[in-house]
């Protein structure tokens, strides 16, 4: 079985697509439509070329990256707005202690919606104790002893 152009491009685009779901940025899929665009506008027959094949998928794929990217982000990403919100997700949280939290530098893991954070306190807690998320260093929660 051989593959024509069209259909090449039209797989093109679709991995692509698919792609996008792996890597983060939204960026990957317009790349993908504007495959799609050269693969209708040669079923359509606007485009024949090599040349015409490449400065159209060129063409629009960036309009697409430069004109949509914004307005499609929240399709992939979600309706998450700027960083101060991520704070909220974490503070005043009650956690259980999954592994043991030394004092001071040392860290342990808390449980917090269903997935395993490091978290440091500044006193000791021991497994199956609760506490309270005071803070955030990035993938790092702070926290201190649920009296």
């Amino acid at each position: 079985m051989e593959l024509d152009t069209k259909t090449l491009w039209f797989i093109a685009g679709l991995i692509l697509i698919l792609l996008e779901f792996t890597a983060p940025g939204v960026v990957i899929v317009f790349f993908g439509v504007g495959a799609w665009i050269v693969a209708a506008g040669m079923w359509i027959g606007w485009i024949d070329s090599v040349p015409a094949q490449c400065g159209t998928f060129a063409i629009s794929s960036l309009l697409l990256l430069f004109v949509l990217r914004r307005y499609v982000t929240s399709w992939f990403v979600g309706g998450s707005t700027n960083g101060g919100d991520v704070e909220e997700e974490f503070v005043g949280k009650k956690v259980r202690v999954v592994h043991a939290i030394g004092g001071g530098e040392d860290t342990g893991k808390v449980e917090l919606k269903g997935a395993e954070w490091r978290a440091r306190c500044d006193t000791s807690l021991e497994p199956g104790s609760h506490a309270i998320v005071t803070g955030r260093d990035g993938l790092l929660l702070i926290v201190k002893p649920n009296n």
